[in-house]
């Protein structure tokens, strides 16, 4: 099952399949693993800015090399997702 893009304000960041495959949080399992809010929203994120420097990407300590990388690749991956403010999610 997965999730149609719309506005997105019931749709779980990570845990819902809404970008993707698979959700987030299987295609990126470190970077769920650190975070320090897991059950944030999609219309959330989104509102706060979900490019890799801005304030929305929280962790509980701080990234790794290699760990940073993993949070480029997921920012690229969701930069070109546009929601549709006027569309409940289904």
């Amino acid at each position: 099952m997965c999730r149609k893009v719309g506005s997105e304000t019931n749709t779980i960041f990570m845990l819902d399949r809404w970008a993707g495959e698979v959700p987030l949080r299987e295609r990126f399992s470190r970077l769920f693993d650190l975070a320090l809010d897991k059950c944030v929203s999609v219309a959330d994120m989104q509102a706060l800015g979900w490019g890799e420097g801005d304030e929305v990407w929280t962790w509980c300590r701080r990234l790794l090399t290699w760990e940073e990388e993993l949070a480029k690749e997921c920012s690229m991956i969701i930069s070109n997702i546009h929601l549709q403010v006027e569309v409940t999610d289904r």
